[in-house]
């Protein structure tokens, strides 16, 4: 499905970035709460043992930081993804803007989270690129 805009998390359709306050966020653990007890309904689990862990936005950055690492993606290019700016004399004299390269690294952090969400049939193997 595409969208009119070009913002993933958004609640006009991607035509403007969602800025997660407290009531969005109140109302995205709720649906999180649901989405898993209807999970554990569908499993035979019950749904009233289900809980959902306390998480905070900051949590959102911790775990797409610590994704690019695994991706290998360069700490530059992580840090930028996070709009951290550099410190220092790299600050003074590096004025690139990494925009080529965050896109990259976002593309790979996709793909990655499709994977998760979407994993591929227990019948197909994934070649590991030393052994291709």
């Amino acid at each position: 499905m595409r969208l009119p805009g070009e913002h993933l998390f958004s609640t006009t359709f991607g035509r403007k970035a969602v800025w997660v306050t407290d009531r969005v966020k109140k109302d995205l653990d709720a649906r999180m709460l649901r989405t898993l007890r209807a999970m554990a309904r569908k499993r035979g689990d019950d749904p009233a043992k289900v809980t959902l862990e306390p998480w905070r936005n900051h949590d959102l950055r911790r775990v797409i930081r610590s994704g690019l690492s695994k991706l290998k993606i360069v700490d530059e290019v992580a840090e930028a993804v996070l709009a951290h700016r550099r410190q220092g004399i790299a600050a003074v004299y590096d004025r690139h803007d990494y925009f080529d390269e965050k896109r990259e690294a976002l593309t790979l952090w996709a793909n990655r989270l499709r994977e998760i969400v979407s994993p591929p049939p227990a019948n197909v193997v994934k070649l590991d690129k030393a052994r291709a």
